[in-house]
């Protein structure tokens, strides 16, 4: 094929190695995707050192996709989906096409409160190659909006479309 659309619109997550798997075929040198801080006191500051992300390039003898690459994304990608969006935007022929992820990479802690109340976040905040946060979202390269009226086709990966005929 001569390009590629990833669909990770509404993924509310995995797992990170699966995260790893699935990049490491579209690149062929390992480099730092993001890094990770874990909460090591009570302070509000209390966090580790910076941990580096790498993301590790598949054996040779395994597809590596060159070509141009489009992923559609929306508010609803959380957690290892985001971490995969972060992943793949450091690739010269991937482009982000949609909304902004929706974050939430940090590995979740979850409990209860006394009262019955639940409560969630993120233990361990991610941060970009930049060391920038990604908790809240990534931001698309193309911005693009549904249309609530248009029930025949989809403007995201029609754009996607668009983008992956320019490149080729």
């Amino acid at each position: 094929c001569d390009g590629l659309i990833i669909d990770v619109r509404d993924n509310g997550g995995g797992q990170l190695s699966t995260v790893q798997q699935l990049a490491s075929r579209f690149t062929t040198e390992d480099f730092t995707s993001g890094y990770i801080r874990h909460k090591t006191g009570p302070g509000h500051n209390d966090f580790s050192d910076f941990y580096p992300i790498t993301q590790e390039t598949a054996e040779s003898n395994r597809i590596h996709f060159a070509k141009p690459v489009a992923i559609l994304t929306n508010r609803k990608c959380y957690s290892a989906t985001n971490d995969f969006v972060n992943a793949m935007r450091y690739f010269p022929n991937v482009t982000l096409v949609g909304d902004k992820t929706g974050g939430g990479s940090g590995l979740p802690f979850s409990s209860e409160l006394p009262n019955g109340w639940g409560v969630r976040f993120s233990a361990s905040p991610h941060l970009d190659a930049d060391k920038q946060h990604i908790e809240f979202g990534i931001d698309p390269d193309e911005k693009v909006d549904m249309d609530e009226d248009d029930t025949k086709s989809d403007a995201i990966i029609e754009r996607a479309r668009e983008l992956l005929k320019v490149v080729q």
